[in-house]
């Protein structure tokens, strides 16, 4: 018998707004900046985890993953919410302590490796369904950028996908949006009433 595949999550506007208000009241402030750094870049957990201050291009608002997963250099970009994290991070770890590493551990001079404790409480929080998992964040990210008409090439950049049918599957449509895309084709043959619409 297969093991249960995990539901694809995205969270709706509704849903972030209670998680970043989660986040805000939650007590760990670096596990709740790296969980605004994941919903704000679609990053995965580990580069984020992994970020050293070395690796924080404010000027250029960008964040540099030396190796990412598919084996190479890629750069995240920052939105101007995820450089305020950064920048609130960099005001509580100053760069050259805690090994350089944005998001210290509990070791001398280690990463930190584990956020579930937090994510646990934001999300119960947040009243987002249990089995939503931090990697949903990523989903939820790619989604929103795709709701708005973000192509996907752009959005496989960003998420650092080398194959669009790799991203295909983190954007999930909205049920509005594809109502609204739906009525395009009317919308450019210059349709309001048809035969039989009143």
């Amino acid at each position: 018998m297969l093991a249960e595949r995990h539901r694809d999550v995205y969270l709706s506007a509704q849903e972030t707004q209670a998680l970043v208000h989660a986040l805000d009241r939650e007590p760990d402030r670096d596990a709740a900046a790296a969980l605004m750094l994941l919903l704000l870049t679609g990053a995965r957990k580990s580069e984020v985890l992994n970020a050293r201050w070395e690796h924080v291009d404010l000027h250029r608002s960008l964040l540099t993953v030396p190796r990412s997963k598919s084996g190479r250099t890629r750069h995240i970009p920052l939105s101007p919410l995820a450089v305020q994290v950064i920048v609130h991070q960099h005001q509580r770890h100053r760069p050259g302590g805690d090994g350089g590493w944005v998001f210290p551990g509990k070791g001398v001079g280690k990463a930190r490796e584990d956020l579930r404790g937090p994510w646990k409480r934001a999300k119960v929080a947040a009243g987002l369904l249990p089995d939503t998992r931090i990697h949903d964040l990523r989903h939820s990210f790619a989604s929103a950028l795709a709701n708005e008409g973000v192509p996907l090439n752009e959005i496989g950049v960003i998420l650092g996908h080398s194959q669009l049918a790799t991203t295909a599957r983190y954007a999930h449509h909205a049920p509005q949006r594809l109502v609204e895309t739906a009525t395009v084709a009317a919308r450019a043959w210059k349709l309001v009433e048809g035969p039989g619409v009143e």
